[in-house]
């Protein structure tokens, strides 16, 4: 019989010293005795541990009850004492090992197979009329990348849009005075527009160092005005999303642009349809007025059969405090290219299981 006074407790205390612990997440913590097969979750560091500690106490319980004694445990060997406990884990082992009666054999469960997207639009009696056709592998990567440069830095470049978005309908030659402007604007400006020239979506651009002075003109091919008016933020949008998603390691799939006929026949174009697991979240883009159309997204909203957490407007340039206001009157989720991503990882953290 074990004896000495706090011999357990020294036991525990050394072998609780051993274990290891990792940060599997937000808020998931492991901590793992490998070599005693214990491993438990928890949602902070403190938990796991006191978690841990609780497994290992339940594990040398049932080990000394077994008759079996852990290493650095034993006392001085006594041959009865011994063969006592060799001959009880024995009967143990025959009682645990007795053949028990077969379940009835089932066929096993076929794992459920994740339903796409143009399934899921199927079931709400909505028909895809068109897919965008993939650009070439190189074109998509430019864009991508044109995308989220506008996109990341749209502070320092706001006017610099404004003015270029107001020469597309004109298709003249516009200017921007950069006189005033911080050494950041005229950073990311001239440096935008220097790719926008570079991939030729701009036809023609000079920057005067001297007086600060810039002019430059868009090139009127129908797929640069599509992306320079609107095409590039949902590109964006879409592009945030995938690396969210990747990057949290969640099955999902994103499909940007679809060309849709709605139960009452109306046609539309879906921006950003995303699918995590189970559920489906839309997004759309608006990079100018949005007035005419915000009744039209609430209401579709219901055709789709998502809630107001699922269903995101992103408007370019809002602010904050209007989009509140804006999700409250119109039941969607208003927010700007600043802050969608930060808006979606919380309602993806309310809907984790």
């Amino acid at each position: 019989m074990l004896s000495p006074v706090g011999v357990l407790t020294r036991y525990l205390e050394r072998t609780l010293a051993q274990a290891r612990y990792d940060l599997l997440g937000p808020g998931r913590f492991s901590a793992e005795l490998p070599e005693l097969g214990l491993k438990v979750e928890a949602s902070h560091l403190e938990a796991a541990r006191e978690a841990l500690k609780e497994a290992l106490e339940a594990w040398l319980v049932e080990a000394l009850r077994s008759g079996l004694v852990p290493p650095g445990l034993e006392l001085q060997e006594d041959p009865v004492r011994a063969r006592f406990f060799a001959l009880a884990g024995e009967m143990w082992r025959l009682l645990r090992e007795a053949p028990k009666p077969l379940p009835e054999a089932k066929e096993p469960a076929k794992p459920k197979r994740a339903f796409t997207l143009e399934e899921w639009l199927k079931e709400r009696g909505i028909q895809l009329l068109r897919k965008p056709e993939p650009e070439e592998e190189e074109k998509e990567r430019v864009l991508t990348r044109l995308a989220l440069y506008l996109g990341d830095r749209y502070p320092s470049l706001e006017r610099l849009y404004e003015r270029l978005k107001q020469s597309l309908s004109t298709k003249r030659q516009f200017e921007l005075s950069l006189s005033e402007a911080p050494p950041e604007e005229i950073a990311n400006t001239t440096q935008f527009c220097t790719l926008l020239k570079q991939y030729a979506l701009l036809t023609s651009y000079r920057y005067k160092s001297e007086d600060r002075l810039l002019r430059a003109k868009a090139s009127t091919e129908g797929w640069v005005q599509n992306f320079l008016t609107g095409g590039w933020l949902e590109r964006y949008v879409a592009e945030k999303l995938r690396k969210l998603l990747r990057s949290r390691n969640l099955p999902h799939e994103v499909a940007q642009g679809y060309q849709v006929t709605l139960p009452n026949g109306e046609a539309m174009e879906l921006d950003v349809l995303v699918r995590v697991g189970e559920r489906v979240y839309w997004f759309e883009a608006k990079t100018g007025d949005f007035q005419a159309h915000i009744a039209k997204y609430a209401g579709l909203k219901k055709v789709l059969g998502l809630s107001a957490r699922e269903s995101f407007l992103v408007l370019l340039g809002m602010d904050k405090a209007r989009a509140k206001e804006l999700s409250a009157l119109h039941g969607l989720t208003v927010v700007n290219q600043a802050n969608f991503v930060e808006a979606f990882q919380e309602v993806l953290e309310a809907h984790a299981p």
